[in-house]
């Protein structure tokens, strides 16, 4: 009797570890929001991989081959979807234009002005894309001369206001100022510019979407929005750089890149959230897309605050 219940207990747990690992591998395809909590789960499934990678360690090691089998299937399903695999987009038709774009989240501007301004310095981008950004930081901003080569920018983000992130530019831009507006979004305003470049017009949006921590329903409508305005610009290069609070698990945010777009980062997504914790930040929120234009490098950068 003692032989059987050890047999039916492990065979518990072998079920339960295989469930769980189905599981983790099937999140990233579950297209609805299961009362909030599944776009929450997916956007720390990238991390959840460590539970099937584990449990194929422990399964080849105790040599239960059908099991890993099962394993290595549902690894492979929930680590695809996060891979970027597509590295280049559609070349513009100025190929010796070269573009660099900064995005930053001020996080309510409590940025450590000091070394913002350094960074915005030495990355010397000709687009800047502030979200969760300032006024009183832009002047901080400005005072140390983060803004000598950016003339141009889109409207002001006003404390309390409709609008969290600003768009800065070196080249001279025309903004529209009735699209992804707050009804459109269901939660801030997004700017929305057309710069005029030595290269060529070209688009881009500062993007700043609800987060599924809060109103899982209003950050699906705020990706669909961006996803479906997105859909009828191509007039000219795109591009889009800010906070989209998702990640590739995210159906959604698939759906938007897979539009034609090339993320700047690597084949693994770049972690960038949370950023203002002791520990290192352990996924990817922020983006900076283009359509139209091909990803030749990026990096990450963290500021104080």
């Amino acid at each position: 009797m003692k032989i059987t219940t050890r047999k039916l207990s492990l065979g518990w747990i072998s079920g339960s570890v295989l469930f769980a690992c189905l599981a983790i591998g099937t999140l990233p395809y579950l297209d609805f929001l299961g009362a909030g909590w599944i776009p929450k789960l997916q956007a720390f499934q990238p991390m959840l991989l460590a539970f099937p990678v584990l449990a194929l360690i422990i399964g080849v090691l105790r040599r239960r081959w059908i099991a890993c089998g099962f394993v290595v299937v549902f690894l492979l399903c929930g680590l695809l979807p996060n891979l970027h695999l597509a590295t280049t987009a559609i070349q513009k038709d100025s190929a010796d234009f070269d573009l660099s774009v900064l995005a930053f989240n001020a996080l309510k501007a409590g940025s450590d002005p000091e070394q913002l301004a350094e960074l915005i310095s030495v990355a010397d981008p000709q687009i800047l894309v502030l979200v969760e950004t300032s006024e009183p930081l832009h002047q901080q901003l400005a005072t140390r001369g983060a803004f000598d080569h950016l003339g141009y920018r889109s409207l002001e983000a006003p404390a309390g206001g409709e609008r969290d992130t600003v768009i800065f530019s070196k080249y001279p831009l025309h903004e529209r100022t009735t699209e992804l507006d707050t009804k459109t979004t269901g939660w801030y305003s997004l700017p929305v510019v057309d710069v005029k470049s030595p290269g060529g017009i070209f688009t881009v949006a500062g993007i700043h979407i609800y987060p599924p921590v809060g109103d899982a329903q209003r950050w699906r409508n705020g990706l669909q929005a961006v996803d479906g305005w997105t859909g009828g610009q191509r007039d000219h290069p795109l591009v889009l750089a800010g906070d989209f609070n998702s990640v590739r698990a995210h159906p959604g945010f698939r759906a938007l890149t897979n539009d034609g777009f090339s993320e700047a980062d690597g084949i693994w997504p770049a972690s960038t959230w949370p950023a203002d914790r002791k520990f290192n930040a352990m996924i990817g929120l922020d983006h900076i897309m283009s359509r139209g234009a091909s990803v030749t490098e990026f990096s990450v950068h963290a500021v104080d605050g």
